[in-house]
């Protein structure tokens, strides 16, 4: 066992079998563990659709206690006789104080979940103050092992109403020896209680999160030979936890001294490097994929480059073997719990189906965690069930990508483009909209001013607006920041429709003009040469079958609105007052 503990941020331990890593703990600062943990809590809410109640025992979310878990000892109201799990809005009150143990880390959106049945783990027993019974470590499952066990724990006496679990350890131990840690479980309950008394509000009583003493408690037994610590406070500790525990162990605690890290002179850190991939090599050339989900954990067997074993078939199984045996220690060294489901190479076999879920079973034994192994279904699937005893290491260790959200992709540059012109464009429609300032990182807002120039510019003319994308290095590849400016009151934008269609245009006929005076034959002849000069400067007159002006500038959109409209009259009258004027002063010349 190597204890990793210079840094006081981050505790490791390592345990090595041989050259391989076999199990790993660590305890960073901020990960915020609570499995274990004691409290005084204070009833927040009674939930009677859950039958449950959240307690509110200092976390950023409250736990939740249901109804099977609160002991009678914990109740604010004598339960209704006959019941043997009453209602939780019958024994809790909401507003009182409760003492509550953390029996399951928050995860995601889920806060912790509690219980009132306490229990405090020793070395070779866990003392239950609310429960009298007397019980076995279910890992153990030969029965005359279980019944040596069980004789020993009838020779132990507790207080009344006290009861307690025999862990797998306790086999073959002394009277003397399991009496003095039980000693040392009742100590500490008393020291429970007394801060308990002390105070008002949610606090913590109990802390169980020292990794060290954890460490020890639970993977320290005969088949350690030695354990290697690099710090001396840790080392201080686990010398006084071993002496009080286990004064005659014969494994051997050194303190390490070299100025090569710990870690690095036993070739552990490659090996914890790994623990955070997601590919997993196989020594026979095969691989195992990891993929954790929010309902389960897939594992899917890759045959890879192997090659082992005189046929197809038997290279399978081979493959299938080594993934086996590599899925039971990956789940122990992240932690994984809850539902996984290992998808194996499909085989032909049923012996050998058989023969693969047997390994799986002797590899996860090693496991302090209770775990249960179905059968391979005909779809070369196979589910394990596995304790979550702590939150899995990556969730501890790692924080999701700010970027992706932890999803692991993100949207193209094309598609964020196309996405952004049609919101611009769906505001823009109202014609409320003045101009829009988007800020993007950098890699989006070129691909953008390169790749959809046109479309922007497009869209500035039709609404009249401005838009501008602006490159900020301070955000990351999946923000963004948009300012949106709006117009004054009077200044909306409106789109008008042209009241003249594209048939109206086709069949147009030339309004007739408007009257004029009689005029002399001089004086028309001199407005035809004008018109001839006038058409000359201006061009040739519009063919047959062309655009009426008048009608193509209706076209253009100007006659369809009011004011187009009225600069049209204007002109119509403009144009009638000089033809008078002019008549009149041809009159006055004759």
């Amino acid at each position: 066992m190597l204890i990793n503990a210079q840094r006081p941020e981050e505790v490791r331990v390592a345990i090595m079998s041989g050259d391989t890593l076999d199990g790993y703990q660590v305890a960073v600062a901020e990960a915020g563990l609570a499995r274990g943990n004691i409290y005084r809590g204070q009833v927040a809410n009674i939930n009677p659709a859950l039958n449950a109640a959240f307690v509110d025992f200092g976390a950023d979310r409250d736990g939740m206690l249901p109804a099977h878990d609160v002991v009678p000892q914990a109740c604010h109201r004598h339960p209704p006789a006959g019941e043997g799990f009453p209602r939780v809005e019958k024994v809790l009150e909401r507003g009182r104080p409760i003492l509550v143990q953390v029996t399951k880390d928050p995860a995601g959106s889920k806060g912790a979940a509690l219980t009132t049945n306490l229990s405090l783990a020793g070395r070779y027993l866990v003392l239950m103050p609310f429960d009298d019974t007397r019980g076995i470590s279910r890992k153990v499952e030969d029965e005359e092992t279980r019944a040596a066990m069980r004789e020993q724990a009838d020779r132990l006496a507790v207080p009344e109403g006290f009861g307690f679990i025999l862990r797998t350890n306790a086999l073959g131990q002394t009277k003397a020896t399991l009496s003095r840690d039980l000693a040392a479980l009742l100590r500490l309950w008393k020291r429970v209680r007394a801060e308990d008394s002390r105070g008002k509000g949610p606090r913590l009583l109990y802390s169980d999160q020292d990794l060290v003493v954890q460490a020890l408690r639970d993977y320290l037994d005969s088949s350690i030979e030695e354990v290697l610590v690099d710090d001396d406070d840790v080392f201080e500790r686990a010398e006084a936890y071993m002496h009080a525990s286990m004064p005659r162990g014969k494994t051997r605690l050194v303190r390490y001294t070299e100025r090569m890290p710990l870690f690095s002179r036993f070739d552990v850190e490659p090996q914890i490097d790994r623990i955070y991939a997601r590919t997993v090599s196989l020594p026979g050339g095969g691989s195992i994929v990891i993929d954790a989900t929010e309902a389960l954990t897939a594992i899917d067997v890759n045959s890879g480059k192997a090659s082992r074993g005189s046929s197809q078939e038997e290279s399978i199984y081979a493959v299938n073997l080594e993934a086996a045996r590599e899925v039971a220690r990956q789940l122990r060294l992240r932690d994984i719990g809850g539902l996984v489901v290992v998808d194996f190479i499909d085989m032909r076999s049923n012996k050998h189906e058989r023969e693969v879920e047997r390994v799986l079973r002797e590899a996860m034994k090693a496991d302090k965690a209770r775990a249960t192994v179905g059968r391979i279904s005909s779809n070369g699937l196979l589910e394990i069930n596995r304790q979550r005893i702590k939150q899995a290491l990556q969730l501890r260790t790692h924080r999701p990508c700010p970027t992706c959200g932890g999803t692991g992709n993100i949207p193209s540059p094309e598609f964020v483009g196309v996405n952004l012109l049609r919101r611009i464009e769906a505001r823009a429609a109202g014609g409320r909209l003045g101009g829009v300032r988007v800020g993007l990182h950098p890699e989006l807002a070129d691909a953008i001013q390169n790749f959809r120039r046109h479309d922007i510019a497009a869209l500035e003319d039709e609404f009249d607006m401005r838009i501008e994308i602006i490159a900020m290095t301070s955000l990351h590849r999946s923000d963004e920041k948009m300012e949106w400016i709006e117009r004054e009151a009077g200044d909306a934008v409106v789109r008008s429709v042209p009241v003249v269609t594209a048939a109206d245009v086709a069949t147009a006929v030339p309004a007739p003009p408007d009257e004029a005076p009689p005029t002399t034959n001089g004086e028309k002849r001199r407005k035809r040469r004008r018109g001839g000069r006038h058409h000359r400067r201006s061009g040739a007159p519009p063919a047959h079958g062309a655009e009426v002006p008048e009608i193509a500038a209706a076209v253009g959109g100007e006659s369809s609105t009011p004011e187009g409209a009225a600069t049209r009259t204007k002109r119509r009258r403009r144009h009638r007052r000089r033809g008078k004027a002019k008549g009149a002063a041809a009159e006055d010349q004759s």
